[in-house]
């Protein structure tokens, strides 16, 4: 019997199955650079298998790599089949499938493309029961305005992949022209051969819910619900079913945390609920559910956050469950976007570049008990600020995932490369013109490399100095006005990190 696959698009690729299909959610594929990584290089590709009863790394040659977007399709046994970085489609040993190159061809599709498509959940993939067909959906950017410096996603299309020949019978097709943002989800409507696709609109309260069956398209409707967003758009913002299909919560730094009901048979959102998490910039940010729905977590810049949705007093719902180190691997292992595994546990992406992503061991349990683990799963690759985006397959299954998958922690925090805290003093702070750092207990002679980084991590200003003792002076009054962070590192790579703020 045929399978039927389709592929929707939306500025990225996405798989989606039904809830009959047990592990289409098992393969996770990161991979910053090209090539395999090893114990000299770690840039290459990797896929992270849930499979066996165990995470597990397998290393996979690409030449091409996963920028914030990474899709992947597996069949009911967890079998890894199709993947892409949205900007095509490619078979399990990362080779581009025939014609399905291209993805979303348009003025700008060579900016980024073909190595990678850098937009946060733009896609997914949808496999229908009983069928040889899977569906592809992608976030599209089409056009530009300003001399091509600003770019909006302006359409969903769709792909079509017959699974049984890994060859594409349609590709390209618009199912979907707005101007619209990320944030791309999926779940089975209360018709097992149906999906949902939820799509908010860009800069309003307004969201596209798409019934998909069979045979295409049924309906679209379109709400306007919740808080209007700024007029700086979203955000890095991130959009979640719950796994019992009861919720939907889409969380941006500027907005804050909104939360709905949603009905699965008619695909319409109610019961508006608005947390005031709101950060002060424009940040990648996450958010996700626990296994039990009862909770739905939001990581800001520095900050995991849980909301106890059953606590009817919004003063007592929201607990701070993780707070960023100021560890650096070179960049800080910062919060962004979440996934909640097929293991039962929510991995969190940290700053683009790091091999690090953080762990949330007990996502069911409340507060702190919930056991967050900075850095607790070191990748072999670096990742470049990629989380995988599924829709919930299980989510009329009593257990929508599998806690007794086993994991190896990274529990080593380094502690024997960081410096004492008091060993360095920096002055002033706040500070207007000039930063100076002084090496109280003459702890860091010799040679230093000193960065001055943003709160993204990104590395403004750096030098190498012989410190003699005295202090060092440096520079800041070109700087805007805000937070960054000074890391100094020596010759036997101890370093001290802090942060300032500019007035």
């Amino acid at each position: 019997m045929k399978v039927k696959v389709i592929i929707l698009m939306i500025c990225c690729l996405v798989c989606v199955n039904l809830h009959s299909q047990k592990k289409h959610d098992y393969n996770w594929l990161f991979g910053y650079g090209t090539g395999i990584p090893d114990s000299s290089s770690p840039f290459g590709g990797i896929i992270i298998s849930f499979n066996d009863g165990k995470i597990s790394f397998i290393p996979q040659e690409r030449d091409f790599w996963f920028d914030y977007q990474t899709n992947s399709y597996s069949d009911a046994t967890g079998k890894l089949r199709f993947m892409s970085n949205g900007c095509f489609l490619a078979d399990s040993e990362a080779k581009i499938l025939p014609n399905g190159d291209s993805l979303g061809y348009g003025k700008i599709w060579g900016v980024n493309c073909p190595v990678s498509q850098p937009l946060p959940q733009a896609g997914i993939f949808l496999n229908f029961k009983n069928q040889d067909e899977i569906l592809s959906f992608l976030h599209i950017i089409l056009d530009t305005i300003g001399n091509g410096q600003k770019a909006f996603i302006k359409c969903i299309y769709e792909t079509k992949i017959e699974a049984s020949k890994d060859s594409i019978i349609s590709k390209n097709k618009v199912i979907l022209y707005d101007t619209l943002t990320g944030c791309v989800s999926a779940i089975l409507s209360h018709v097992a051969s149906n999906f949902w696709l939820m799509i908010p609109r860009f800069r309003t309260n307004e969201y596209y819910t798409i019934l998909y069956g069979i045979n295409g398209v049924e309906r679209i409707l379109k709400q306007k619900i919740g808080k209007e967003h700024s007029i700086g758009g979203g955000g890095g913002r991130q959009a979640v079913f719950s796994p019992d299909g009861k919720k939907y919560g889409i969380y941006s730094p500027l907005i804050g945390l909104q939360v709905f009901d949603f009905d699965r048979m008619t695909g319409a959102l109610s019961n508006y609920k608005y947390f005031d998490l709101v950060y002060d910039q424009n940040v990648i940010s996450g958010c996700s559910f626990s296994p039990s729905s009862k909770f739905l977590y939001v990581s800001t810049l520095t900050e995991v956050l849980q909301v106890d949705l059953e606590e009817p007093d919004q003063s007592k719902a929201v607990d701070t469950v993780g707070v960023f180190d100021w560890f650096f691997e070179p960049y800080a292992t910062t919060y962004q976007q979440m996934a909640l595994g097929p293991d039962c546990r929510i991995y969190i992406a940290s700053g683009g570049g790091n091999q690090y992503l953080h762990v949330i061991l007990y996502p069911n349990r409340k507060g702190k008990e919930c056991q967050l683990i900075n850095r607790g799963l070191k990748l072999p690759t670096r990742n470049a600020n990629a989380i995988p985006n599924f829709p919930h397959y299980r989510v009329d299954e009593p257990y929508p995932c599998d806690s007794t998958i086993r994991i190896q922690l990274n529990t080593d925090v380094e502690e024997e490369f960081k410096f004492r805290e008091g060993d360095i003093l920096m002055y002033p702070n706040p500070v207007k013109s000039e930063l100076v750092i002084h090496d109280i207990k003459q702890t860091i002679l010799g040679k230093l490399n000193i960065c001055l980084l943003s709160m993204q991590g990104q590395q403004l200003y750096e030098i190498n100095i012989e410190n003699t003792g005295e202090g060092i002076h440096i520079p800041v009054r070109n700087l805007s006005a805000g937070m960054y962070f000074i890391q100094v590192i020596n010759d036997n790579g101890r370093y001290w990190v802090e942060k300032f703020l500019k007035e």
